[in-house]
């Protein structure tokens, strides 16, 4: 059996990979990369025996409520331990930020009767950037995404062709 989980200690994540038991009862153990084989026995609930390269280590697991405390000897550390898939779930679960920036194009040929706004300005989603008279009639084109204004490419009285660049923000 493998697993594989994200081990918190002192707000520094490492990836873990465990697997096993292997066929001689061992256990791969990999933390960021680096392999180690440990032959690992429980002495009793939550108390594990473990030697790792030679050296041998008695760890105790104690569940608490900010995490799992682990003990070798004097020593201890406080770990959260989830596993990968579900951390790489809910990280694609979470709500991303909107995309900003946009190319706004004459959606009509017309002429240009109000600039709302000038290189450097921020502007929301869903605002007005600029007003175009088209068949006697006044239309604000809007930002879908916002972001902030890098180009203003057309001026108040010039007349413009559909699909010509009016303003761009990134």
């Amino acid at each position: 059996m493998k697993r594989e989980l994200i081990v918190t200690a002192d707000g520094r994540d490492r990836t873990v990979t465990v697997e096993g038991p292997l066929p001689d009862g061992r256990f791969r153990v990999t933390i960021d990369g680096t392999t180690h084989e440990v032959d690992g026995r429980p002495i009793r609930p939550g108390t594990w025996s473990l030697m790792i390269g030679g050296r041998s280590f008695v760890v105790d697991l104690d569940k608490r409520r900010a995490g799992i405390a682990a003990s070798v000897g004097a020593s201890e550390a406080m770990l959260q331990v989830e596993d990968a898939l579900h951390r790489r779930l809910a990280a694609a679960a979470q709500p991303r930020e909107k995309a900003r920036g946009e190319t706004l194009r004459a959606p009509i040929a017309g002429k240009v009767v109000k600039l709302l706004v000038e290189v450097g300005d921020e502007v929301a989603p869903g605002s007005p950037v600029i007003v175009l008279e088209a068949m006697k009639m006044e239309n604000e084109i809007v930002s879908e995404r916002g972001g902030r204004v890098t180009a203003v490419n057309k001026q108040a009285g010039q007349a413009v062709d559909t699909g010509d660049v009016l303003v761009e923000l990134s």
